[in-house]
């Protein structure tokens, strides 16, 4: 049986609205500090990066080509 791994590689724009949502006071104090949702949705022609905040809901999607 021949396994066939996906590598799922988040955009800078993904990365950077973490970052940024993270600077404007949303922090997750959970025990393990889990705070985001990411969905990756690829197609024949892009892939559309979600990232969702656990504790307030905000959500930002990328298109990355």
């Amino acid at each position: 049986m021949e396994v066939i791994l996906i590598e799922f590689k988040t955009s800078k724009r993904l990365d950077k609205w973490v970052e940024n949502h993270r600077k404007q006071g949303c922090v997750s104090h959970a025990t393990a500090g889990e705070q985001f949702v990411y969905e990756f949705i690829p197609s024949g022609i892009v892939e559309c990066q979600t990232v969702k905040c656990l504790c307030c809901g905000d959500k930002f999607t990328d298109y990355v080509d």
